[in-house]
């Protein structure tokens, strides 16, 4: 794996957006590092100034592999944003009523006791 020279800022933490104990604690650094670089790049607001920046948009869109620390992190970061949102839609959408098929539970209208 070669060292990454993506352009970094100190001035503003990096917001992860999700739980990050899944990650691997360089990939961590990596991304405290390069984070806002990175989202800045992926959501067009900055263009690539560097090869290496531009080879990360080709890795964010998932059209070639990962060639850093840095980008890996991202690809995870992604999936687990993603997955984080997955889960937090599931949590709010109640589970659909079972269907009994016309059918009375248990003959109820049929006891007497």
């Amino acid at each position: 794996m070669s060292k990454t020279t993506l352009k970094h800022t100190t001035a503003v933490p990096f917001a992860f957006g999700c739980d990050v104990s899944v990650f691997p604690a360089n990939e961590v650094k990596a991304l405290e590092r390069h984070g806002p670089r990175l989202e800045a790049l992926a959501s067009g607001a900055v263009v690539p100034a560097t090869a290496e920046e531009e080879h990360f948009l080709l890795v964010d869109r998932e059209q070639v592999a990962t060639a850093t620390v840095a980008e890996r992190a991202w690809l995870r970061l992604k999936g687990r944003r993603e997955y984080e949102r997955e889960q937090a839609r599931a949590a709010q959408t109640p589970p659909p009523a079972p269907d009994n098929h016309g059918m009375v539970e248990f003959d109820a209208d049929r006891c007497w006791w």
